[in-house]
Parts: C-alpha cells; structure tokens; sequence
C-alpha cells in the first residue's frame, strides 16, 4: 500500500508542477490573452471549492470514484484542441474529479497511515522537484506530458478501489461552526500565501537577488518540506495536531515579516525558506490529522480541507496578492496569517 501511495503522490504532484509551472507559458505561445489565461487558471481552484457541497448529502461511493479517475485520466486529450472554451471546460472537470480523487486518497492515507502520512506525502515533493528540474533542461510537449501523468495517476489510484481500503460512509455534513476558528484560520493562511506563490521570485529580483539564486531559494523551501514529511512522524500526532497548527501560523507570520524586514538579503531569506516546513509540511500534515479527528464524514472533511484552502483561498489570495503587491507586500501577508494565528490561538 505505501509504494502505491507513494507513487500516486509521485506523479499526482508531477502532473501538478505541469500545470503550475510550464502550462501558463505553454497557452500563452497557443496566442491566449493574460486575462484568458488567468479565467482558465482560476477555474480549477473555484471547482475544487464548489464540488464538495454536492456531496454534503451522499457520500463519494465506489463508483462514483471510478468515474472519476475514469474521466481525470482521457479529458487532458481535449488540451490538445485549441479553442479557449474546451480548454477552459478541461480544466473546469479536471477541478472537480481533483476534488474527489484526491481527498478520497488522502482519507485512506490519514486512516491507514496516521502520523506516518508524511513518509509516503514527500514523495509528492520529489515528482514536483523532478518535473520543475527536468524540464528546465529537457524540450518536451507539455500537453502530451501531461496527459501521461495523468494517466499513471489514475492507474494508481485505481489500486485503491478495494474493500481492504473502505473507509466507513457518513453521511454526517461538515458543521463550519463547530470549527470556525480552524477554517478561518486556514483560509487566511492560504490568502498569505498569495504573495508568496505570484511574486516571491518577482520581489527578489526587485531587491537585487539574480535569477539563478531565486531558484536555489525555492528549492530550499521544498527541500525543507520534504526532510520534514519524513520525520514529522515522530512528534506529530492527532493528539497535539492542534498545537502544531497554531505554531505553523505563528512561524509563517514570521516568515513573511522577514521577507519584509530583510529584503534582499539572500542569507536571511535562504533561512526564512526554511520555515516552509511550518508553513506548508507540518501544518498540512497537522491539519489532515485534525480534522480527521472532528469529523466522521472523513473523505468530505477533506474534500473541503482541499476545496477552501487551496480552492477559493487560493484564489482570493491571487487576487488580494495582487493589488496589495509593493514593497510592503510580506508585511500585509505577515498580518494576515497573524490575525489566523490570534483567532486560533484561545482554541483548545
């Protein structure tokens, strides 16, 4: 089960470096407008956002999950009709069968793994390394590529429709406010990151920090995260999941000070990079763990992690990123996750 695992997350994140990295170029060469291309990119969080109320009354069932990989592994074929609708309908779909795909996997993974989650999860990190690494200096059609990945993906998942996997059915909604102060908390979390993800790279070259160096810092945050997904198992736990959230957000509004604070400073901001193992390993790991403890309906729980944190915060976070860009950018997102940090913090 872990290596299957193992390689899903592999080439699950592979395909996910695709489609973050090289597809926003490779549209654009097809002769698609910014704002087109923005349109595209923004459908499939907002889906991911909006499926999981569709299943609020009926569990995600066997067959439901077939279609679904079914259907994630032949629609990236239509990527190769240039017309902006198809393309746009892609990856509205690929938006909601990523929404029960990979919620559903990771249900089985927290179930049958617990703490261990991140020993099998860092392999993610490697697929997404391998690809951003490989195609740097390799030519290859993105499109083909990644319909490829797709499909070993799917064939992966598919190993997972077995009785020996079988999570028990709730039918349980997902009750907000009986944990508002951790989806809030998520939700301005991932709104911070939006300055990171859109101009990280742009805001170093403005301070002075050569192209080749910012690439050196983003691998040190992955690196960072992937170190720690494989010994987190030894202090993480369901039991004190909640403290370690609470510390990640406190130590990502550290984070995005000192983005502020030090500026160009690639000494400063290398050691800061290393704090993505709060950021992103231990408060994911953390934050799967938790709500796998508050809610019965597990795969829904989820799928809503997935949906509003990376779904319609993401999104809200590229946006808000956006005009709050400048200078002072890392300290408005340092307030941000810090105002999560407060509202969590009394939580017990």
């Amino acid at each position: 089960m872990k290596l299957n695992l193992s390689l899903y997350y592999f080439f699950f994140f592979a395909s996910v470096g695709i489609y973050v990295i090289f597809m926003p170029n490779y549209l654009k060469t097809l002769g698609y407008t910014p704002a087109q291309i923005g349109i595209i990119f923004a459908s499939l969080p907002i889906s991911r956002f909006i499926t999981p109320f569709f299943f609020q009354k009926t569990a995600i069932t066997t067959n439901i999950f077939k279609i679904s990989i079914f259907i994630s592994a032949i629609i990236p074929l239509l990527l190769f009709i240039n017309n902006f609708y198809i393309i746009l309908l892609v990856f509205v779909i690929l938006g909601v069968v990523y929404s029960i795909n990979f919620p559903y996997i990771e249900a089985i993974a927290i179930n049958k793994l617990g703490s261990h989650y991140g020993k099998t999860r860092f392999w993610g990190s490697i697929g997404f390394i391998a690809v951003a690494l490989g195609l740097s200096y390799v030519d290859v059609d993105i499109v083909w590529l990644y319909f490829i990945l797709n499909l070993i993906t799917a064939y992966y998942a598919y190993k997972f429709i077995n009785p020996e996997f079988e999570i028990t059915k709730h039918f349980e909604k997902i009750d907000f406010l009986k944990e508002w102060q951790f989806w809030l908390a998520l939700i301005l979390l991932q709104i911070s990151f939006g300055g990171f993800y859109n101009f990280f790279t742009i805001y170093n070259l403005q301070h002075g920090i050569p192209k080749e160096i910012n690439g050196w810092l983003w691998s040190i945050g992955v690196i960072a995260e992937i170190i720690i997904f494989i010994y987190q198992y030894k202090f993480l736990n369901k039991d004190n999941s909640l403290f370690y959230i609470k510390i990640s957000l406190f130590m990502t509004a550290v984070r995005w000070y000192g983005l502020y604070l030090f500026a160009g400073n690639i000494l400063v901001i290398a050691i800061l990079q290393t704090f993505h193992l709060f950021s992103f390993a231990i408060f994911h790991t953390a934050a799967l763990l938790y709500v796998s403890t508050k809610y019965k309906n597990q795969t829904l729980a989820q799928q809503f992690y997935a949906g509003i944190g990376y779904g319609i915060a993401a999104f809200l976070g590229s946006i808000i990123s956006g005009y709050l860009y400048g200078n002072n950018l890392f300290l408005y997102e340092s307030l941000i996750v810090f105002v999560g940090f407060l509202i969590l913090w009394s939580k017990k």
